[in-house]
């Protein structure tokens, strides 16, 4: 609400004529018409100047009000702009503000296809890293009502709603394109109803106030009431049914999406995992491992449902210090859909109860306290830290990337991997460091494409992982499609580690079997004479050692180890005794891409890198990795 009220009506007074009286005699008449003339004088400086004390206060206030700023808004895209008319004589100026209906942009092709995308496309043409003011978090009385005018000066227009609320219809790139920019209007509606209703009303309790209709009647004359109460309904049923179109399966564990962002805002840090049965002797080594480096960070274990994860193994979890289990199944409604497999992850991270969130892949191990990583100056920066992938398999998906992205496509789309045709894998998401109240609508997003479009039909359906390998590329993909470029790839390089094999015993041949892939595995296809065990290596790195192990090791910052994916088994997808092995030394990957290129994956996802300069680890990470193995064998014996 602007700071400003009407004036009272101007008034103006009524003045007795002077009557003079001339006398006929000749010398007094030029004093005579003197006096006249200053009387006159005198009468009209009181008219002009001096009059009614409205005249004074509504000069005042009409000069004070030209330079008033206004909140208006046209759908999704919030300016600040001067007013530079008021009609006093009409409503109140907070009526004047809330009547304003702007619609669609005049520019917009309301009954083409390509209106979601004019709407949106334009408005990013304003900088995309400007942070919007959060008005929910400190409520006070003219924050509070600023947000409400500001909604109800946003409703959309009936042609602007329908064109939001289509079902989408359209598949494979074309339909990732629309549901980034819906979920990019969505984002903003979102975040304007959230200003109004969300209410911070201590460091430990945020709640969803109820009171917004009987405020809006306290408040509007009788006259208004009806219009403005119609604006907010309208506002309100908006948003309802796009979150339902686009994130329908969050309820009915929660009532919608913001008293599941309100009970994230005291949640603190916490890691979370997902673990089937084959998953849970890992757990059993690896939590036990993190308490070891000092991490005493709740842990919340999700699983789908009493099969996916038996009731012996979560009561031998639940007996770990600080770890809870809980079953995915109960919370996410996938119904016409079904969750499994790697598609949980997001969701299991959506759906635990920490703001922040620290995910880690049950076959992942650390050599420092997992719990440093939200220290991390990236994290710190953006709230969203990613790991990068091998940098295997040059793939060229700029052309990919340009059909599913809205415009514009961010700088650091440009630079990756993919864009750059380096390698069509970018991101490994065996550890994932987010800040959940600050990325709720990307998460979203990024679940989405995990769950109901996750898989194509073979035909005339294309789904995300017939797009990309698996869940991994879906969060700096869903990130990038909801408009959010707020994250950061730990800026660590990857490497192999394990036994270190010399040129005479490798480098023989450039031979490469075709792979297929089976449940994310890669397989070799049965050959009368198989090739000779042995790889060619890039000019002038004939003389390279080479590591094969599934294990994909990150390095810090000074290049040390950081954490390990693949568990510590030569081959975690043995179907007999599985063996635990060897690990020597440890080589980084080389900072150009070579060609032939440095890695190369075999069966059973088995990756061997070539370079010059395997590394050894020091004596600590040495102990350490003993005492890991120690545990492993432990928990399989």
């Amino acid at each position: 609400m602007l700071p400003y009220s009407i004036p009272p009506k101007e008034g103006r007074p009524s003045y007795s004529r002077l009557k003079a009286k001339i006398r006929r005699k000749s010398m007094l008449l030029r004093t005579t018409r003197l006096i006249i003339a200053v009387v006159a004088a005198w009468l009209v400086i009181s008219f002009l100047f001096l009059g009614s004390p409205t005249s004074d206060v509504s000069q005042q206030l009409t000069s004070s009000l030209v330079t008033d700023k206004v909140w208006r808004i046209w759908p999704t895209d919030i300016r600040i702009v001067e007013s530079l008319e008021h009609d006093l004589a009409q409503d109140t100026p907070d009526e004047q503000l809330i009547g304003e209906n702007p619609g669609l942009p005049e520019n917009v092709d309301q009954g083409s296809s390509q209106s979601i995308s004019s709407i949106v496309e334009d408005i990013n043409k304003t900088d995309s890293n400007d942070l919007e003011p959060d008005l929910s978090k400190d409520l006070e009385p003219d924050l509070f009502e600023t947000a409400l005018d500001y909604l109800l000066s946003t409703v959309p227009s009936e042609l602007y709603v329908q064109e939001f609320l289509r079902p989408v219809v359209s598949t494979g790139e074309a339909r990732l394109h629309e549901l980034g920019l819906r979920t990019r209007v969505y984002k903003e509606f979102f975040e304007t109803w959230e200003n109004v209703h969300l209410v911070n009303s201590d460091e430990n309790h945020t709640y969803a106030r109820n009171d917004i209709v009987p405020y809006i009647r306290d408040k509007f004359s009788g006259s208004s009431y009806p219009e403005v109460l119609h604006k907010y309904d309208s506002y309100r049923q908006f948003v309802t049914k796009l979150s339902v179109l686009l994130f329908p399966w969050t309820s009915p564990y929660f009532a919608d999406h913001m008293s599941m962002r309100a009970s994230l805002r005291h949640g603190g840090r916490g890691i979370v995992t997902t673990a089937g049965n084959g998953q849970a002797p890992f757990l059993l080594a690896a939590i036990p491992s993190f308490r070891l480096l000092g991490c005493d960070l709740p842990v919340e274990v999700m699983y789908l449902g009493e099969t996916d994860l038996r009731e012996d193994f979560r009561i031998k979890l639940e007996a770990i210090p600080g770890v809870t289990t809980r079953d995915l199944s109960k919370l996410v409604n996938d119904e016409g859909w079904k969750l499994n497999g790697w598609a949980g992850k997001p969701f299991a991270i959506l759906f635990s109860s920490f703001h922040e969130a620290l995910f880690i892949d049950a076959d992942s191990l650390f050599f420092v306290n997992p719990e440093s990583l939200f220290d991390d100056p990236e994290y710190v920066r953006t709230g969203a830290l990613f790991f990068r992938d091998r940098n295997i398999s040059p793939e060229q998906k700029q052309g990919w990337l340009q059909k599913i992205l809205p415009m514009p496509i961010s700088p650091a789309v440009q630079q990756s991997r993919m864009w750059t045709g380096e390698s069509g894998h970018e991101q490994e998401s065996g550890v994932i460091v987010v800040d959940k109240w600050m990325h709720f609508v990307a998460l979203l997003l990024v679940c989405r494409m995990n769950g109901p479009d996750r898989n194509g039909n073979g035909a005339d359906i294309v789904g995300t992982y017939d797009m990309v390998y698996g869940d991994k590329e879906t969060f700096w993909l869903g990130w990038e499609l909801a408009g959010d470029s707020f994250y950061a790839f730990h800026s660590g390089v990857s490497a192999a580690m394990g036994v270190v094999q010399p040129p005479t015993n490798f480098n023989t041949t450039d031979q490469r079997p075709a792979l297929t892939f089976v449940n994310g595995i890669a397989v070799a296809p049965p050959t009368v004479n198989p090739p000779a065990e042995g790889r060619k290596t890039a000019p002038g790195h004939e003389s390279d050692s080479t590591i094969c192990a599934p294990q994909l090791l990150h390095l810090d910052r000074e290049n040390r180890p950081l954490w390990f994916n693949g568990w510590l088994f030569e081959n975690k997808f043995a179907s007999g005794k599985r063996i635990i092995g060897k690990f020597d030394m440890f080589m980084e990957e080389p900072s150009r891409p070579l060609v032939p290129e440095a890695w190369e994956l075999k069966e059973h996802n088995l990756c061997c890198l070539s370079n010059s300069t395997p590394r050894e680890f020091t004596e600590q990470e040495t102990e350490w990795l003993g005492e890991l193995v120690e545990m492993a064998n432990a928990v399989n014996n």
